[in-house]
């Protein structure tokens, strides 16, 4: 063979790399806290990556939304210290473009808002039955879950309010978030459906999750990443409604450990760091007894390796 014709013909090979494919991020799941004296209520992450644990009280059905505080955690050594007081029930929470933190009271039916320095005011109170997860929009507007009504309420960033949408799909909305495109989605708390509200108000069912119980549900970079809390796991959902397990071998504990078989204990609440890299998790720390035991509290960070 002449050696123009044998680089003709290397030249017509497909290139094949040496190099293996990049691993994937290795998921791992830690305990960021102590045992906190709350009841499992809203999760938040400030822009600093101060994460806030609020206490929804010390169980669930009659008498149980006592929680009155809010624990502001330091990401590096887990230590909280109470932020806010006085409130009734503190269920979901979100932190507005402003900064200001908004606090569900579920207890109470009506919307804190708080400053920086811990002082509370009542931001709203009209269109509020049992109110827990909050979302908010770049422009300010807040849309809230209201569990006892069926129903979104939307506040505007002067506290006026309106229902949203009202719709049987909604059964005890618990847990809310908007994507990119100013859609809502809701995680029911009375079953395990995920529900879309676009944002003419339309209703649709997008994912049923396991357990029949769900806590709440965030948004990240086109997914949803939502707490399948009778199931003891959480879940990635994407916006089509394609299901994947994201954490949790489904048994009931506290394991840490790899994601998948790592174990929660009727997990509530979910926020990510700024940076993406961790998502917290607040439960209940008793590993045995009814759902509706809250209290005491953990935080749990999953951290997403790199």
């Amino acid at each position: 063979m002449k050696p123009h014709a044998l680089l003709v013909v290397l030249g017509s090979l497909p290139f094949v790399s040496s190099q293996e494919p990049a691993p994937a991020p290795k998921v791992t799941v830690d305990t960021l806290t102590e045992e906190l004296d709350c009841g499992t209520g809203g999760l938040e992450v400030d822009a600093r990556g101060f994460v806030y644990c609020s206490d929804f009280g010390s169980k669930l059905g009659a008498g149980g939304t006592g929680g009155d505080k809010v624990f502001k955690i330091d990401p590096q050594s887990g230590q909280a210290e109470v932020f806010v007081a006085g409130l009734r029930g503190a269920s979901g929470n979100a932190i507005g473009p402003e900064g200001d933190f908004f606090q569900s009271n579920i207890g109470g039916n009506f919307l804190s808002r708080v400053a920086a320095d811990g002082t509370s005011s009542v931001f709203s109170t009209d269109n509020l039955r049992q109110p827990v997860g909050i979302a908010i929009d770049a422009e300010g507007m807040l849309f809230v879950a209201n569990c006892g009504s069926a129903s979104i309420a939307e506040i505007t960033p002067e506290g006026e309010s309106r229902v949203f949408v009202t719709d049987p799909l909604l059964a005890c909305p618990n847990g809310i978030t908007l994507d990119d495109e100013h859609n809502l989605y809701v995680a029911n708390f009375n079953n395990g459906d995920v529900i879309k509200v676009s944002w003419a108000g339309e209703v649709t069912k997008l994912a049923t999750l396991p357990g029949q119980n769900n806590g709440h549900l965030v948004h990240h970079e086109g997914f949803l990443y939502v707490i399948a809390r009778g199931a003891h796991q959480i879940y990635k959902v994407s916006l089509e409604g394609e299901v994947e397990l994201f954490a949790g071998s489904g048994k009931r504990g506290h394991d840490d450990g790899p994601a998948l078989e790592a174990s929660f204990s009727f997990p509530n609440d979910l926020a990510f760091s700024p940076d993406g890299k961790t998502l917290y998790v607040n439960e209940p720390v008793p590993e045995t007894g009814p759902h509706t035991e809250l209290a005491p509290t953990r935080v749990r960070a999953i951290r997403l390796g790199s």
